[in-house]
């Protein structure tokens, strides 16, 4: 069993190279200079490339054609422009060349053609496959994805003696050039589980950077120069201070470096910012000013600690230790920090540097290589052979051990008599010989220490000639932590239509921290009839994000269009429509969908690098957002609370310029419009739609509760209600405690439409409930009718039937009335998915 061995550790500052032989990693150095880490960083000169530190010596004297940081925009449509080449390039375009660099730092004869590659765990889809897709363009046959801080914890935990290891849970505080993860971690004695994370795909050291020359420098340079549009100028792409950014970048970056040693430094660059020529510049920094700089971004990353030890209902009490890993941790103040706010020991003994190469090349090596598998023949012939003849063994021992010796057991089936065996380790140091088979087996293997053993089982008949049998390689790692499994970071959804309340929500297929590799079969009904041939469309639609939220909030994975002129026949209104989802360790996400009524299949294995935007769908959901905004103006206005209604038209607005940017769309548009349009609406999605302090979610609990309490009132009191709608309000208090404590107004509002609906009910079909109601709107003032011609001809024709005691009659009069008044909505009906 050939294993990957290399692990990568692709970073947004810097990256390095490492791989796995016989229990102990090596991390290789750049055969220029021998240094460890490869700084991410792409320069061009003329037809030149360079890669690392050649380039950031570059960046001084022609930044616009230096690239760094774009780790950061991985699986975005934003381009790179370079001036020298006059040409773009995409992250995943620049990150393939830093890892084809990585590669010529392995100095033994071996090519690696297989590595595994880390990402933030909180990576999405899209970002994730465009960094394996940057792994392939680098020529490797084979990428694994691993999520930093599980790789940072499998160097920490396999480095450390046995005796300084208690069980518990630990916390991994990961804070690189680009991005943040906390992750909770628990440990076992040979296991490793990561029970839950949270992170920050836009916060570390390059924002620190940032905030260095726009908080620091650049006032002092005001000062200097008397030039008050630096602060707006600098760090305009194109613009005239561009040039001076990028360098006032790098020496931020040098100065910050040499405060986690010093107090007190000095920035000194010349550069023509007066345009009279060079002017030599001298800027002191202090680390106070650091911290100063920081201290709101360090603030966010405790709130992360605490949220992630909230949602698991863990109290700083039960960490043993936080862990910090990356480059600035190296930072005095993160470190004091982050212990004095959580009173938790901070463990700085592994190396934040090469901590996460180190631990992918751990996981590496305990990684079994596909590419094996293609290129190994068949060692026996198995030509004739049917499957009741075919030796088959089912095999059980521990995968991960600290013991020198393993049991491994199990049954062959197919069994039959006059058969031996031989088990073999594969380095040669350890051979059962040829022993008689039977029907149970039972061995105990000697193991290697600190790494992984590989055995083979082969069977023999009386003469020696090597019998078919089917037995998977048997490895078991002595010494080190095994990986209990790689966690899902978001909810993977399928979008479905919630006719009732004329909309479309989330379904949850795999929850957030399910353990990759997934797969699952789920049943869904088509909630409306497609007509062969018509403009129609059945839409398979895949999310990943919060499942409780709305659709509108998620981010799209990808999409199956089955259009009404694919289908053999109308697609019947309650049909099914089974749909099987598969998940790879390394987020591969495919799709089966089968139309039961016709057997018809259709199936997509997403390309997230390719990222899929559905225009048609894409002007629904705005539109859809769009129309509830209207309504919610309406019902704002006839409330008199003008304040609210006019902060919902400024959103009323952005929706609809974006609705006609939306339909201004060609499906043949070469640009990346409908990717921006969808990214804004995604936005404006999560700031209408709201997290639980959105007074929305506030008011939206209050008019519940409200309601409540009438509906209690009415049932007590109308003794000629319905048993049923009795029996359906328990039901809804049934389902109270999932949707407030959801905090999501997306369930909440779901819940206070199925209260809405059970109202109309009770007020059409209980009779002394509907005179009730027939009598308060008949006895409106005459402004609150729009045709009061009409509402008086309706409430005429009511009145006689209440004489004559007709309350079917009363009620068609009465929702006729309700259609007369000012108050009253209509929305239009949305498209949906099609599917129920």
């Amino acid at each position: 069993m050939k294993t990957i061995n290399y692990g990568i550790d692709l970073g947004t500052t810097n990256s390095l190279i490492a791989k796995f032989d016989s229990g102990t990693v090596e991390v290789f150095k750049n055969p220029v200079g021998f240094k460890e880490t490869l700084p991410s960083c792409i320069a061009f000169r003329g037809e030149r490339t360079l890669i690392g530190d050649k380039a950031r010596e570059w960046l001084l004297k022609d930044p616009l054609n230096v690239f760094a940081g774009f780790k950061r925009k991985m699986g975005t449509s934003d381009n790179y422009f370079c001036p020298t080449k006059n040409e773009f390039f995409s992250p995943m375009q620049l990150s393939s060349m830093v890892l084809a660099e990585l590669k010529g730092f392995v100095h033994t004869q071996e090519k690696p053609d297989c590595a595994v590659i880390t990402i933030p765990a909180s990576f999405d889809t899209v970002q994730s496959n465009a960094t394996k897709k940057a792994g392939y363009d680098a020529g490797f046959r084979e990428v694994v994805l691993l999520q930093e801080p599980i790789a940072a914890s499998l160097a920490f935990f396999n480095k450390i003696a046995d005796n300084e290891l208690s069980k518990g849970k630990w916390l991994v505080y990961d804070l690189g050039g680009g991005t943040f993860d906390v992750a909770l971690i628990g440990i076992t004695e040979t296991e490793m589980r990561v029970i839950d994370h949270v992170g920050d795909n836009y916060l570390g050291g390059l924002d620190f950077d940032h905030s260095i020359v726009m908080d620091v420098l650049v006032p002092k340079l005001i000062k200097q120069t008397s030039i008050p549009e630096l602060s707006t100028e600098l760090n305009k792409r194109q613009g005239r201070y561009e040039k001076l950014y990028y360098i006032l970048l790098l020496k931020a970056e040098e100065a910050k470096k040499e405060l986690s040693q010093v107090t007190q430094t000095e920035i000194e660059f010349s550069y023509d910012i007066t345009g009279n020529g060079e002017e030599d510049f001298f800027l002191e920094f202090t680390r106070e000013e650091l911290n100063a700089c920081i201290k709101p971004r360090i603030e966010s990353t405790l709130d992360m600690i605490r949220k992630v030890l909230e949602r698991n209902a863990v109290s700083p009490a039960d960490i043993s230790e936080v862990i910090m890993i990356g480059g600035s941790t190296y930072i005095p103040y993160v470190r004091e920090v982050v212990h004095s706010s959580t009173g938790i020991k901070v463990n700085c003994s592994a190396d934040p540097t090469t901590a996460v190469a180190v631990g992918a090349a751990y996981y590496a090596g305990s990684k079994s290589s596909k590419l094996e598998e293609e290129k190994k023949e068949p060692s026996v012939n198995t030509v004739g052979q049917t499957d009741t003849e075919i030796l088959r063994f089912e095999l059980s021992y521990n995968k991960t051990t600290k013991d020198t010796e393993e049991y491994i057991t199990g049954l062959v089936q197919n069994y039959r008599e006059g058969l031996q065996f031989r088990l073999t380790r594969s380095d040669g140091g350890f051979d059962t010989g040829i022993k008689p088979l039977k029907p149970k087996l039972g061995e105990f293997v000697t193991l290697r220490s600190n790494g992984l053993n590989e055995f083979r089982l082969k069977v023999f008949d009386a003469h020696m000639n090597e019998v078919p049998c089917q037995a998977d390689t048997i490895g078991i790692t002595h010494g080190l932590f095994s990986l209990f499994g790689q966690p899902l970071p978001e909810d993977i959804s399928i979008e479905v239509d919630d006719v009732e309340n004329n909309t479309t929500k989330c379904q949850v297929v795999f929850e957030r921290n399910s353990i990759l590799p997934l797969t699952k079969t789920i049943y869904r009904e088509v909630s409306r009839t497609i007509k062969k041939g018509s403009d129609d469309k059945l839409i398979i639609h895949v999310l990943e994000g919060n499942s409780k939220a709305h659709p509108n909030t998620n981010q799209a994975i990808g999409i199956i269009e089955i259009k009404a002129t694919q289908l053999q026949g109308d697609l019947i209104k309650g049909s099914d429509v089974e749909i099987r989802l598969e998940i790879t360790e390394s987020r591969d996400v495919s799709v089966q969908v089968t139309l039961l009524l016709f057997n018809q299949q259709f199936s997509n294995v997403f390309s997230p690098t390719e990222k899929y935007i559905s225009i048609q769908k894409l002007r629904e959901e705005i539109k859809e957002i769009r129309n509830m905004l209207h309504a919610e103006i309406e019902k704002a206005a006839n409330n008199e609370d003008f304040e609210k209604a006019a902060d919902i038209q400024v959103l009323a607005e952005k929706l609809q310029k974006l609705y006609e940017d939306a339909m201004a769309l060609k499906e043949d548009d070469l640009s990346d419009l409908k990717y921006q349009i969808e990214e804004q609406k995604r936005k404006l999605a999560q700031q209408i739609y709201g997290s639980e302090n959105n007074p929305r979610l506030v008011q939206a609990k209050a008019n519940y509760f409200g309601w409540r309490s009438t509906i209690q009132y009415w049932c007590e009191t109308y003794a000629d209600m319905p048993q049923a709608y009795k029996e359906e309000h328990e039901a809804l208090k049934q389902r109270e405690p999932g949707a407030f404590a959801s905090n999501s107004f997306f369930q909440l509002d779901s819940l206070q439409k199925a209260q809405m609906r059970l109202i109309n009910k009770m007020v059409l079909y209980t009779p002394s409930l509907l005179v009730v109601f027939y009598m308060h709107y008949a006895n409106l003032d005459e402004s609150e009718y729009k045709d009061l011609k009409a509402a008086r001809a309706t409430i005429s024709a009511a009145e006689k039937a209440l004489e004559r005691k007709n309350y079917e009659e009363l009620r068609s009069h009465f929702t006729h009335l309700l259609s007369l008044t000012k108050d009253s909505v209509q929305m239009e009906k949305i498209a949906g998915t099609g599917l129920g």
